[in-house]
């Protein structure tokens, strides 16, 4: 057997069947295995390959902007749920299509060029104005970067822009313009009138068919969620400072210490009169000359009545330096004429509360609770250690948090996390990254992991039962399922009146007519636009208004439980010079838009691989 096979080796069917082999390894075989993405390569787009550090540069300096806007700096699994690792991929693979794109129509910058760039950069300028070597070599060293990677980032940012100054020049089309204007600016003006839920109110209880059958269609309205009851102790500095005790001689030492903080500044009752004419500063002027006061020179000049007074400011807190100047340059009682934007003015200070020390009494509160933070800060490291000690050795952390003055909250928390808003010791913002870990959790679980929310603090928590969402019986919630379904008939009688109404309204009735049958009075509206109502009208109204022309007709439930009939009695198209925010905005940002369609379309042409492994290894999650 094995020489009939060896024979058939030899012959041009094998060497045939074989050549087709090779071939079909070489087509789907060896890229997946010599022409992967290497362990330096985050990802692929075209030919180009997004490396690990470019990645990781753009992704920290995500991570840093989220924790400058949210206060907390997240984990790598909150990062992917946030996707921040997304959005930074999709930053580096816009700006690598956009590479290829301009190297393929040979754009970019030549070398000459580049170091113009560079010798003209403010960033790189001495005091003098000029190119400072040492300031770009400080930057050099400070980012990581040589010279010819800095030259080579500026050369791609430098084609990147070339791509970009193509769509400087488009422009919206002005029918759009027009149609934007149009927009913001029509008018709509309506006669309508309001059902009151309570003319249609349905008292009468349904029979137990009826009931029954609304229970069996509107089954998901009456299921409960999934509640886990959880024992929460937060450890924060806030927490701890709780039980911290502070003693009369600390807060009496660290006034002494910090008397300086406590300095209240000199301030000035100031009063301020305009004069009207020439005739009235002069007046004042030869009243200051005189030494006369300032209140006989208003009784003779006749203005008592147009005395301001400003308030009581210190002279930083005065926005108008002209009067601060003045104010402040005075003695009590003291006034003087300034020029102002309307003509002449005279300020007259009438009290003045000098500098001083405020005394420990009015700070004590401060101070104490300054102290308490201070001393809890210290606790903090202590605390946590000897709550996982007693989490370890499956002890009650109880008799820890009594020790430190913390308290255990006993919850029944639900998914949507309300009844965490009880707990004034969580940091705000927390809510979401608690819940996820609560129901993450296991029911079996003896030591659940404890929730880091950043900044020293720390939630740890125990699942003591876990409620699953079920359907209720029709006994559980029998009273809430009648008011139900009294609510669902009390709806359905407003809804079909108001379809009658919008009925004889389009057969060539009137809302007055249709509201006078039915013992209604109606209202007219003032003119208002899509984003401007007139006072008192539901935005959904306003919106409704604008679904037909003159004569339109229709019905709204409101946000209050009610309904409006409405007719449309007035149009009032926009003028040809009004302004448009919308339009505004087209035109601002339409090249942009355009630009980023454009850098799209590239990206998905161009196609993005993406090294799974790479990008969980520089995110840490592996």
């Amino acid at each position: 057997m094995l020489d009939n096979l060896r024979n058939f080796g030899r012959s041009w069917i094998a060497k045939i069947l074989l050549g087709v082999l090779i071939i079909a390894v070489a087509g789907f075989g060896i890229p997946s295995v010599f022409l992967d993405l290497n362990a330096n390569t985050v990802a692929r787009v075209g030919d180009q390959n997004i490396s690990v550090r470019d990645f990781d540069q753009v992704y920290r300096s995500q991570l840093n902007q989220f924790a400058a806007q949210t206060g907390m700096a997240p984990t790598a699994q909150q990062a992917v749920s946030y996707g921040l690792p997304n959005a930074a991929i999709a930053r580096l693979a816009n700006d690598a299509s956009i590479e290829i794109l301009a190297r393929d129509l040979g754009l970019g910058a030549s070398d000459q060029k580049l170091v113009e760039l560079v010798r003209q950069d403010p960033s790189f300028a001495s005091a003098m104005g000029l190119f400072d070597t040492g300031e770009f070599t400080n930057m050099l060293r400070n980012s990581g970067l040589t010279e010819a990677e800095y030259l080579n980032l500026q050369r791609r940012a430098a084609s990147r822009e070339q791509v970009g100054m193509v769509f400087n020049g488009a422009y919206v089309p002005q029918v759009a313009l027009d149609i934007a204007r149009s927009y913001d600016n029509d008018q709509r003006t309506i006669e309508y009138v309001e059902l009151n839920p309570v003319l249609f109110e349905v008292t009468e209880e349904p029979s137990e068919e009826e009931l029954t059958q609304f229970f069996e269609e509107n089954q998901t309205r009456f299921r409960t969620v999934e509640t886990r009851h959880v024992s929460l102790l937060p450890l924060t500095a806030e927490a701890l400072a709780a039980g911290v005790e502070v003693t009369e001689e600390e807060i009496a030492a660290e006034y002494e210490r910090t008397a300086g903080q406590y300095v209240s500044p000199e301030r000035r009752t100031v009063h301020q009169l305009t004069l009207p004419d020439a005739e009235a500063a002069q007046a004042f002027a030869e009243g200051i000359e005189a030494g006369a006061s300032f209140a006989s020179v208003v009784s003779q000049t006749g203005m008592q009545t147009e005395v301001t007074e400003l308030g009581t400011f210190a002279q930083g807190e005065i926005t108008d330096a002209a009067v601060a100047q003045a104010a402040f340059g005075l003695e009590e009682n003291g006034y003087a004429v300034i020029e102002g934007a309307e003509g002449q003015r005279a300020i007259w200070v009438s009290s003045i509360q000098e500098e001083g020390q405020a005394p420990l009494e009015d700070v004590r509160g401060e101070l104490e609770q300054a102290l308490r933070l201070e001393k809890a800060q210290d606790l903090l490291l202590t605390a946590y250690d000897e709550i996982e000690e007693a989490r370890a050795a499956f002890l009650p952390i109880e008799d820890v948090a009594e020790r430190y003055g913390l308290e255990a909250h006993d919850l029944a928390l639900t998914a949507d996390g309300a009844a965490l808003a009880e707990i004034e010791t969580l940091p705000q913002g927390s809510t979401q990254t608690i819940v996820d870990a609560v129901f993450a959790a296991s029911a079996d679980t003896r030591v659940t992991p404890a929730i880091n929310l950043g900044s020293n603090r720390t939630v740890f928590f125990s699942v003591e039962e876990i409620e699953p969402a079920r359907d209720q019986t029709l006994d559980e919630v029998r009273d809430e399922a009648i008011a139900a379904w009294q609510d669902l008939q009390t709806d359905m009688a407003m809804t079909r009146a108001a379809e009658d109404m919008v009925a004889a309204i389009d057969s060539g009735s009137d809302l007055f007519t249709v509201a006078a049958e039915n013992g209604q009075t109606p209202q007219t509206s003032s003119p208002f636009t899509r984003n401007t109502a007139s006072a008192g009208l539901d935005p959904q109204v306003a919106q409704a208004a604008f679904q037909g022309g003159e004569g339109h007709a229709g019905y709204v439930p409101t946000q209050d439980g009610g309904m409006v009939v409405f007719q449309v009695t007035q149009v009032t198209p926009a003028s040809a010079d009004a302004t448009s925010q919308v339009a505004e905005a087209m035109e601002t940002s339409f090249a942009d838009l355009i630009f980023a369609s454009f850098v799209e379309g590239l990206r998905q042409d161009l196609g993005v691989r993406i090294n799974q492994e790479a990008l969980n290894r520089v995110i840490g999650l592996q």
